[in-house]
């Protein structure tokens, strides 16, 4: 999280005046606890709780807790901190914050012990430098998503392994509304009654949409924040989930280097940015790209890369994703990266693959005939004879059954072509998941695979031993705990380099 630093200065402040902040919370009749940890280390916890008779778990945010009194005093003070905060110097942030609270509380004569300013501190770095009440549910790495649906209403989480919970924490309507003006103001948004709606990131790059009021969303104002890694999955954390198997991992690789086109497809939340971000590391390392999204998702470790995005009509022009991709095929990429294709910047796109540009897009498909489907109707209107340029999909699920949820590629097809007499585009499926074994099987062989032999002279053989090779690779990767974002990105390089070495210095390694 972009705010870590302070709260390791707050923690250090702790140690060093042996202070505690947060209190054990006592479970209520009828709770059981299932899980409880740390989401700011020594400040703030969570707990997963479930109801004995209904079954229903609620994720409970545990800050450090003060009294009525000490309530009042916070409130009293709070508009002046502030205040005297944004117009102190600022050299140092953090600094400037406590020297700003210890001046106002000795402004009001007040004394507090060395735990309580610890406290108030809290609630102001919470507040002033993060992003507010949901501050702690943010830095919880295994919360994906965070939304609140309304006045009175309980924010939700969908937590990696619990799935969508209710929290402990409600907001009225006098505390929701400013605190979505808050929070558009952080991602340097305007929102209003005129303007009530607004899609935007916020600092950290977690994306964000909110509604202001109860005109749009007769419930009362809402925001939901889609949580944004500052550390991207890797191929090797998609092999370690069990969302691809390393032989499809390395099918992708070879595509990929050999500049094919790919899409990922799925529905809503089933991680197909997630899984486009981790295959564009397999793009050899001094190669020139541009991506072209809404909101900022894709990270890429490439130096020559120009990351766009779209900007809203404010008192000019409205740069659309389509003005993007036209600019960008005047930049001479060898790869374009869309983040997910939903309108008129189709066709340009699928002109590119046309025109040997290596295109990468993400899909709102559930399968490949809804994605054929979508692209050729209103509004993209892609012609059937440009379909044919997109080399293989990968069909991205979110399965759930009782007690698991897992992101899969349920299948990786190839599109192969449209067949002369019924004008039906040809699919090759080559590979798909078992739910049962939750493993990856081979159901043909690549076309894909032997067109590249065509184009570039390597024997089909040789290319079956190179697909090996990378499996291997990638799996040795995996036993030795190679999976952080610069590790791999640093042993995807030495592979292009010089794959003898690569391999070498992986085997030299201690098992991760």
């Amino acid at each position: 999280m972009l705010y870590n630093g302070y709260y390791q200065i707050l923690k250090e402040m702790m140690s060093e005046s042996g202070a505690s902040l947060v209190e054990e919370r006592e479970l209520n009749d009828g709770e059981e606890l299932i899980e409880e940890y740390w989401v700011i280390d020594g400040v703030a916890k969570a707990q997963i709780i479930e109801d004995v008779e209904s079954f229903r778990r609620r994720y409970y945010v545990i800050e450090p807790q003060i009294s009525s009194d000490e309530a009042s005093l916070l409130t009293a003070i709070y508009d002046d901190v502030r205040q005297k905060f944004i117009y102190s110097k600022r050299d140092d942030v953090m600094d400037s914050l406590i020297k700003t609270v210890k001046s106002v509380l000795s402004d009001y004569s007040v004394s507090v012990s060395d735990e309580l300013f610890l406290k108030i501190l809290y609630y102001f770095i919470r507040d002033f430098l993060g992003l507010g009440i949901v501050e702690p549910i943010l830095h919880d790495e295994k919360i994906e998503d965070v939304s609140c649906d309304g006045y009175g209403i309980p924010i939700f989480v969908y937590h990696m392994v619990y799935g969508n919970m209710a929290t402990n924490i409600k907001l009225d309507k006098e505390v929701l509304d400013n605190y979505v003006l808050v929070l558009a103001q952080r991602a340097n948004k305007h929102i209003s009654y005129a303007n009530p709606i607004v899609d935007a990131t916020l600092p950290d790059g977690s994306r964000i949409q909110i509604t202001y009021g109860s005109e749009i969303s007769t419930r009362g104002s809402t925001f939901t924040i889609r949580k944004f890694r500052s550390e991207p999955f890797t191929p090797i954390n998609l092999l370690e989930l069990g969302t691809l198997s390393a032989r499809v991992l390395a099918y992708f690789w070879l595509l990929i280097e050999h500049k094919r086109n790919v899409m990922v497809i799925g529905e809503t939340a089933s991680g197909k940015t997630t899984t486009l971000n981790a295959l564009l590391m397999f793009i050899p390392p001094d190669s020139k790209i541009v991506s072209i999204e809404d909101t900022r998702e894709i990270q890429l470790y490439h130096e020559n890369w120009i990351p766009e995005v779209t900007r809203l009509s404010i008192e000019g022009q409205e740069i659309d994703m389509y003005d993007l991709l036209k600019a960008a095929l005047r930049q001479r990429p060898e790869y374009i990266v869309v983040g997910e294709v939903r309108g008129k910047e189709a066709q340009t796109l699928f002109q590119a693959m046309a025109t040997g540009h290596a295109a990468y897009a993400t899909f709102h498909a559930g399968d490949v005939n809804q994605l054929i489907h979508r692209l050729e109707e209103e509004p993209l209107n892609v012609p059937r004879v440009l379909i044919q340029y997109l080399d293989s999909v990968i069909v991205q699920t979110r399965w759930v059954t009782k007690n698991e949820k897992k992101r899969r590629a349920s299948s990786v097809l190839e599109v192969i072509g449209i067949e002369s007499a019924t004008k039906e585009i040809l699919i090759n499926p080559v590979y798909k998941w078992d739910p049962s074994t939750d493993s990856f099987h081979e159901t043909s062989q690549s076309n894909k695979l032997e067109a590249i032999s065509r184009s570039t002279g390597i024997s089909i053989s040789e290319l079956m031993k190179e697909l090996d090779a990378r499996t291997e690779f990638l799996e040795l990767m995996r036993r030795k705990g190679i999976r952080r974002y610069r590790e791999v990105s640093r042993y995807i390089s030495y592979y292009y380099a010089d794959k003898e070495y690569a391999f070498e210095e992986l085997r030299n390694m201690e098992d991760g």
